[in-house]
């Protein structure tokens, strides 16, 4: 079930399951049955990351994310806000890979 390895993600202090990180980085989106498409990332934790489309995959939808470096990760669709879409992931980043890729795609 996804986010049910609380070992792995640390807490932030607003009381969020993981620290969140202000990111700029393209990354790419596959959903079943569609064609990959390139998103705007602006937001990413060891739980999650928000992008930017506008045309975001409705809630509860699973999709694999492409982030840069890394190998296809699982997420489900958790939030949309109009052109804003909230992910998490179906496993947590290992803490390491979290910091790496907060570190490679910061603002």
């Amino acid at each position: 079930m996804p986010g049910n390895n609380s070992s792995i993600a640390q807490s932030a202090p607003d009381g969020r399951r993981a620290a969140r990180t202000d990111v700029s980085a393209r990354a790419r989106l596959r959903v079943a049955g569609m064609n990959p498409f390139d998103v705007d990332l602006f937001d990413l934790s060891a739980t999650g990351f928000r992008f930017f489309s506008y045309s975001p995959p409705a809630v509860d939808t699973h999709l694999w994310v492409n982030l840069p470096g890394l190998q296809l990760l699982e997420a489900v669709v958790r939030r949309v806000d109009k052109t804003n879409c909230g992910c998490e992931f179906v496993s947590p980043l290992h803490p390491s890979v979290t910091q790496h890729m907060q570190s490679k795609l910061r603002k």
